[in-house]
């Protein structure tokens, strides 16, 4: 399945919650890096039963690996990342059972506090997410790892709309763990859950004026492109809500705030290394709202431009998709759209041939190479 075309994801999110990093599988040996990016990869398809299946394979597999607590942690914190708390909680007790000694044992009853309150935020029991944060935030005082925990919980609570619970632990973090780097990540936080408030009430003069107020305030905060493409995002989602709600007139009105947010990234913050995520973001929009050379050039300056980025296949092939819509709508010939569309797959086949598009790309060359 292609990346949706919608391109709703976490991945924005950032490494708090992401897959293992690239370099921490370079240093575990291929085969035990493989099958612990194999289990990423059906958790993240929601096969949580398989992912299960295969994770107790691996520790078997690999019983004398010394890579294995190392492999069974990012496991875990994948599994966190898809709210998969029941399967991170026994990896958690597996790494306390038979690796005690092990670095990635340390955070083991911190990580299973953390898991229990973010899955009461989950299944919005807030009350009892509370009493269990003030119980982890007392039993882990002076954690080295504890501000990453508070500031992982006050993001779900973001999440589920509730900001004043989250403003108080990014709060709780300032004033704490002022040393940590997650006080600044908290700083930047207040700032985003006041805006997002505003989208909540559609008052958008004052979401205006306090996304104007985060770029002046927070110019140099590194979380700053994020925050922002974070609020575009919520203008989406409500966007595709209305739409599938046939609120035709109000969706259309969320997709064009979403891409004017997106674009402030792509040309207020340059530098940044989201870039080609703002632009799949504002590219997918643009299609939705029927501006093509508008989705045409956002698509093609990270085909052009962010080539290693770990979405740019979706880019390239949405290039093609593009022009076969503006085909659909009478924009453009059937002969020229195809034309067009043929170079854009063959790019996407050729760059990336294990790609989750390279299928389809490759199904439509087939039936039209002929034409």
């Amino acid at each position: 399945m292609i990346r949706e075309i919608s391109f709703i994801s976490l991945i924005l999110l950032g490494l708090t919650f992401s897959q293992m990093p690239s370099e921490c599988l370079a240093e575990m040996s291929s085969d035990i890096s493989q099958a612990q990016q194999n289990i990423c990869n059906l958790i993240s398809a929601g096969q949580i039963d398989e992912a299960k299946s295969a994770t107790d394979k691996m520790i078997s597999d690999f019983a004398n690996n010394k890579d294995l607590p190392e492999a069974i942690y990012w496991t875990i914190r994948h599994c966190e990342w898809k709210d998969k708390f029941d399967e991170a909680k026994r990896l958690y007790q597996l790494l306390l059972q038979n690796y005690p000694d092990s670095s990635f044992t340390a955070t083991a009853n911190l990580g299973i506090a953390r898991c229990e309150v973010m899955s009461l935020v989950l299944s919005e029991d807030f009350n009892n997410a509370k009493e269990k944060f003030n119980k982890l935030s007392s039993d882990f005082s002076g954690n080295p790892d504890l501000p990453e925990s508070l500031y992982m919980i006050g993001e779900r609570f973001e999440w589920h709309r509730q900001f004043e619970n989250e403003k108080n632990i990014f709060q709780l973090i300032i004033n704490n763990c002022s040393g940590s780097p997650f006080a600044s990540k908290a700083q930047i936080g207040i700032a985003r859950a006041n805006i997002l408030s505003f989208i909540v009430a559609k008052d958008f003069v004052k979401f205006d004026k306090g996304l104007d107020k985060l770029f002046v305030n927070y110019a140099n905060n590194p979380d700053l492109a994020q925050s922002v493409i974070i609020m575009g995002e919520w203008f989406y989602k409500d966007g595709l809500s209305e739409e599938k709600g046939g609120l035709a007139n109000e969706a259309k009105g969320n997709f064009e705030r979403a891409v004017k947010v997106w674009d402030r990234v792509i040309n207020e913050l340059p530098d940044s290394n989201l870039i080609p995520e703002a632009c799949c973001w504002a590219g997918d929009c643009y299609n939705k709202l029927g501006k093509f050379e508008e989705s045409l050039q956002r698509f093609q300056k990270v085909a052009d431009e962010h080539q290693t980025y770990m979405h740019a296949w979706h880019a390239q092939f949405m290039i093609g998709l593009t022009y076969q819509n503006m085909k659909n709508v009478g924009v453009l010939s059937e002969s020229e759209a195809d034309t067009k569309t043929r170079a854009a797959y063959q790019q996407v086949i050729a760059k990336w041939p294990s790609c989750n598009a390279a299928n389809i790309a490759q199904t439509w060359l087939n039936e039209h190479n002929s034409k």
